[in-house]
């Protein structure tokens, strides 16, 4: 069976004003004792499941690149004792600031086959309002230094609440070099966060005529959207998010971390000494686990499906769920077919347009 590994670096330099996910500053000691429990972790789940092949690792965060070289060496070298796949993704995301050519040159002698570069943007302005550490030049040397080691580069950027002409340069910039991936995300505004305390809003009239000219612009320059937020060059479409929307199984390791296997959803504790304690004491750090039954399994597989640009092969998704997807969604689906949300093509179901993109999470609310 194959099996997509995710593992979670939850150290920041400074957590950013518009992030959600569960990191802190950078420690040394509790960075230490982190690797340790993470190793660990690893090791216990392998030595229990050892039949899986690995067809990604993907390294999150927080910020991993916060990590020296010999610190990641030790973490791919514990799962590079099972099964990986041959053509293995090896994915890190790497904040600009470290992407310096000595270390970029490290991470492709360790293994590592693709990066992902926090961008966010070449506007020194914008990546000021978003608090970030590194500036328009860095962003610049960044993707240089890359694209000089590895042919699989991906970029993220954050649109929605800046000034149109930002995104324009945004994209310009980006199109000057051969990027294979670009994430876009609309800047997301969410509790618990500074942003979502300082009462940022974003205006809905802007985000569809940027999210329009994103899709429009980068599929000129033959970089395709594939998902909501994810681009890319035929062929270079992310291996490790794409086993997610075609809910595969894959492991989280890590504070926080999520997996999927079997039918089963588990959930890591996001309490960084809890996790730490409870895998060097022998315990698990699994706080949640749930069974989904096969009913809970369709509408998840569908839902998330929905959200790729390709839709649902009707026929592939009946095999695999032994089901009759239009005869379980009939209700739901004639309603979005009247109101032209979705559609169904060759086969296929999808939304139906790309600004419907933008409402996906209504229409896929009467799915769940």
């Amino acid at each position: 069976m194959n099996l997509y590994v995710y593992i979670h670096i939850p150290f920041c330099y400074k957590k950013c004003p518009y992030c959600s996910f569960i990191s802190y500053e950078k420690s040394i000691s509790t960075k230490h004792l982190y690797l340790k429990a993470l190793v660990k972790e690893i090791e216990s789940f392998f030595l229990k499941n050892n039949s899986y092949k690995i067809e990604t690792i993907y390294f999150g965060g927080g910020t991993p690149s916060l990590l020296k070289p010999e610190e990641l060496v030790l973490i791919l070298n514990t799962i590079k004792k099972y099964h990986i796949s041959k053509a293995c993704e090896i994915t890190i995301e790497v904040n600009p600031n470290n992407a310096t050519k000595n270390y970029l040159q490290k991470l492709k002698e360790i293994g590592f086959t693709r990066i992902s570069l926090g961008i966010q943007s070449f506007n020194n302005q914008k990546l000021q309002f978003l608090q970030r550490l590194h500036n328009a030049q860095e962003s610049f040397r960044a993707i240089e230094n890359t694209i000089e080691l590895f042919d699989n580069v991906s970029i993220d950027l954050i649109y929605g609440f800046e000034n149109f002409n930002i995104l324009q340069e945004d994209l310009n910039n980006a199109v000057l070099f051969p990027l294979k991936h670009i994430s876009a995300y609309i800047l997301s505004i969410e509790k618990g966060t500074l942003f979502y305390k300082q009462k940022v809003y974003l205006q809905e009239e802007n985000v569809e005529k940027q999210f329009l000219y994103l899709i429009k612009f980068l599929k000129k320059h033959n970089i395709n959207q594939y998902e909501i937020s994810n681009f890319a060059k035929k062929g270079f479409e992310s291996k490790h998010n794409q086993a997610y929307w075609q809910n595969y199984d894959y492991i989280g390791f890590g504070l926080s971390a999520s997996s999927h296997i079997n039918s089963v959803r588990y959930k890591n504790t996001d309490n960084l000494d809890d996790y730490i304690n409870k895998v060097l004491s022998d315990k698990s750090p699994v706080v949640y686990k749930e069974r989904l039954n096969i009913d809970k399994q369709i509408k998840e597989a569908f839902v998330i499906g929905l959200r790729t640009i390709k839709g649902i092969n009707i026929n592939n998704f009946n095999q695999r769920y032994n089901c009759n997807i239009e005869e379980i969604f009939k209700k739901e689906l004639s309603k979005h077919y009247e109101l032209k949300t979705l559609k169904k093509v060759r086969g296929s179901i999808k939304i139906a347009n790309p600004k419907k993109l933008l409402i996906s999470n209504y229409i896929l609310s009467d799915f769940i």
